[in-house]
């Protein structure tokens, strides 16, 4: 049966939206009769379906530079003959300049994915790596947002491109799905009352992500109405060097927030954390590529409120499925949150059912996942013809 190689860099994101994504892929391989592979530098999700028998291949590939370029090129060249996949499928810059040229050389057919933005294309040198993520032969890309960047950005790969939707898997983001019991354990666990207004922002502790911005709209709101009891749950892990998180732990002494800002870092059971939120926030200052916050958000049929850019401007319909506030204003922002508190729960049951089923229609893992093995079938029909 034919074998299907994913490449990431790590797979030690437990909510990380790519390495979940390689992982959906991989276990949907296994059930459609495929064998299933991946390479990364490890991390805590490397094994997690290895009893279905996804198989792991290590070669650290987190670290770049000259050197580490030609040490990464023989030991893949080493491992391919080992592994013998059928297809690749890269989903980053660094292993996609690495291995590009090996994969073309020994005719496998390559699947790149474009995850997000890549700044620098205004300088060659930077291009010329951005561009790697273009060599596949099949390039997919993971919304409008991005198709429509890859194209005015590489217009020489418009013939290869394919954009399929990132998909939620709906039937797991479901405020159904999830017990009272998971619900009052994780307010057990975050020492929170039920009378406690939540605001979550579920998403790695890093600049880009707009947590300063919810930060000022929380003291905003606390300065307008110092009645209301609320938390701020910042829900993922931060970076390696801690920096920005250092920044926002003096910021919020600086506001006053410190009863109002919970730290969680990654929580595994992410349809319970979206169950006690009373409104979700995705408040990145920079264009989110999908907008996962937001697709989650509203398969659980919670009020979202989105910076109005990018990949949520496809999923949220303002004022019908979610908001969409301008980026970088904690005044719009905090007016907006207040808002929605503010609307009557009738109200709030409608928009997030509007939410729900238009992720259900337009957003589904099965349909991610079935126009990603049609790519991989296409390919393997077509394998004698590639690269000739």
């Amino acid at each position: 049966m034919p074998k299907i190689l994913q490449i990431i860099p790590s797979l030690d994101k437990i909510n990380g939206g790519v390495e979940r994504g390689t992982l959906d892929v991989a276990k949907q391989l296994i059930s459609s009769g495929f064998e299933s592979a991946i390479l990364s530098s490890g991390g805590e999700m490397a094994e997690k379906y290895k009893y279905l028998g996804v198989e792991h291949y290590e070669l650290s590939l987190k670290n770049k530079g000259f050197l580490k370029f030609f040490f990464l090129k023989k030991k893949f060249n080493k491992l391919i003959n080992k592994i013998k996949p059928d297809i690749i499928h890269i989903r980053s810059r660094w292993p996609a300049f690495c291995f590009n040229s090996i994969i073309k050389q020994k005719k496998i057919p390559l699947v790149t994915t474009f995850h997000g933005t890549y700044s620098g294309n205004s300088f060659f040198v930077k291009k010329f790596y951005n561009r790697s993520m273009t060599a596949g032969d099949r390039v997919i890309t993971i919304s409008k947002f991005i198709d429509d960047y890859v194209r005015f950005n590489f217009p020489n790969s418009k013939a290869r491109l394919i954009q399929i939707s990132r998909g939620i898997d709906t039937s797991y983001f479901d405020l159904k799905s999830v017990t009272q019991k998971r619900k009052e354990n994780l307010l057990s666990k975050l020492l929170l009352s039920e009378n406690t207004h939540v605001f979550l922002l579920p998403a790695r502790i890093t600049s880009w992500k707009g947590h300063m911005v919810a930060l000022d709209a929380a003291e905003i709101i606390s300065k307008n109405n110092p009645k209301l009891n609320f938390v701020l749950l910042f829900v993922g892990s931060e970076d390696e060097k801690k920096r920005f998180l250092k920044k926002l732990e003096r910021r919020i002494d600086n506001l006053g927030l410190n009863n109002r800002v919970i730290f969680t870092g990654n929580l595994s059971d992410m349809p319970a954390v979206y169950s006690i939120a009373d409104i979700v926030l995705s408040t990145s200052i920079e264009p989110e590529a999908f907008g996962r916050i937001s697709a989650e958000a509203s398969a659980m049929t919670k009020p979202i409120i989105s910076s109005n850019h990018g990949g949520s401007r496809e999923i949220i319909e303002n004022e019908i499925t979610g908001w969409l506030v301008e980026p970088s204003n904690p005044k719009k922002l905090a007016e907006k949150i207040q808002e929605v508190l503010d609307l009557p729960q009738e109200k709030k049951d409608k928009i997030g059912m509007n939410a729900r089923r238009r992720v259900v229609e337009k957003f589904c893992l099965n349909a991610m996942l079935k126009e990603t093995m049609d790519v991989y079938e296409y390919l393997l029909s077509t394998k004698e013809n590639l690269n000739n």
